[in-house]
């Protein structure tokens, strides 16, 4: 598998970037992402730091998360619609995530952060939380499939992200629309709540996305097979 790592414009410290290689008709993605460093949110750093705790919405759970699924297995995806690789894991991976949802075998938690503000030129990071949150609230249900279309649509870094307004189309497609979702999106509602959140990830240790836990076990294989395998692990030590 070939390597590569760059400088993050707004960022101290490198990341490492992820070609997937194709073995058969399967697509495996391993996690090999440098540590950044906590100062890897360099560019709005200070503004978080004074951005006190701010509870989430009733639609997420208490520590900030959006869950799906029953399932004694839960599966934990801390991801940002700014990285490149949190993309190429939804791709890859996140249909056969669903599908074990939909079988009732994990529940999927999905964390939301915005700590990659620096890769563009108007905090896209912040803005695609922010609507993404605006989406759960309006229908939580539909959120899986408005993620989905974000990450199709992920801009490319170090330029402008997508508008307010792409967003709000976005979330259309996806079946969410009204006037209270065009505020929400336009004003920045929730943006408090995505500083909050973000900030407090990376201090109990966030230095990357994506994060893939496995109960408490970090996933290191983030292809469909390396996540099979280790729901199987967990559930046969739950047994």
């Amino acid at each position: 598998m070939n390597r590569s790592s760059r400088k993050v414009a707004g960022v101290t410290g490198k990341r490492r970037i992820l070609n997937p290689m194709s073995v058969g008709a399967i697509i495996v993605i391993v996690a090999l992402i440098a540590v950044l460093t906590a100062n890897f949110v360099h560019k709005h750093d200070k503004q978080q730091q004074a951005v006190a705790p701010v509870a989430p919405p009733a639609v997420f759970t208490p520590d900030g998360r959006l869950r799906f699924g029953t399932g004694a297995t839960v599966v934990t995806v801390i991801t940002d619609f700014q990285c490149p690789i949190c993309h190429q894991f939804e791709t890859t991976t996140g249909p056969t995530l669903t599908e074990l949802v939909n079988a009732g075998t994990v529940t999927a938690d999905y964390d939301t952060v915005a700590v990659l503000d620096g890769l563009s030129k108007d905090n896209y990071s912040t803005r695609a939380a922010n609507a993404g949150t605006c989406v759960a609230v309006a229908d939580k249900q539909l959120w899986l499939d408005f993620s989905k279309r974000l990450f199709e649509n992920q801009p490319a870094e170090n330029g402008p992200g997508l508008t307010d307004d792409k967003l709000i189309q976005i979330a259309a497609d996806a079946g969410v629309t009204g006037s209270d979702l065009t505020d929400c999106i336009h004003s920045g509602r929730y943006n408090g709540f995505v500083a909050s959140h973000s900030r407090i990830a990376i201090t109990a240790g966030l230095t990357h996305v994506p994060v893939v836990k496995v109960g408490d076990t970090v996933l290191e294989n983030l292809g469909p097979d390396g996540l099979r395998a280790a729901i199987a692990r967990a559930t046969s030590a739950g047994q």
